[in-house]
């Protein structure tokens, strides 16, 4: 009986730090490739949600591959004009050159 409050103490601290750690973020699962306007493609794997992602250079098509959607941004930091791009869809532009991507 004297061990009983230790016990306790011990399965309470273990029930709280459970109840405190993170959840895992959320990501997209598979590829986004992108087409830059010099031509040289580059590729995202398995992004998570949320965060932006600037390209190295402004592209002329991307095909988002990922089980997630996907708006690209004319700006760097996701801002800017913006058009979405359905998961497991390509697309080319004419004029629109996106900078920036951001998942979910």
């Amino acid at each position: 009986m004297r061990r009983l409050p230790t016990v306790l103490g011990t399965l309470t601290a273990s029930a709280l730090l459970l109840v405190a750690l993170p959840t895992s973020s959320q990501a997209a699962t598979g590829r986004f490739d992108y087409s830059g306007t010099d031509g040289v493609p580059s590729v995202i794997f398995n992004p998570p949600n949320g965060p932006c992602f600037g390209f190295n250079k402004p592209a002329v098509s991307v095909d988002n591959q990922t089980d997630t959607g996907a708006t690209v941004y004319t700006g760097l930091a996701c801002s800017g004009t913006a058009e979405y791009v359905p998961a497991r869809t390509g697309v080319s532009w004419g004029v629109f050159r996106p900078n920036s991507v951001r998942f979910g």
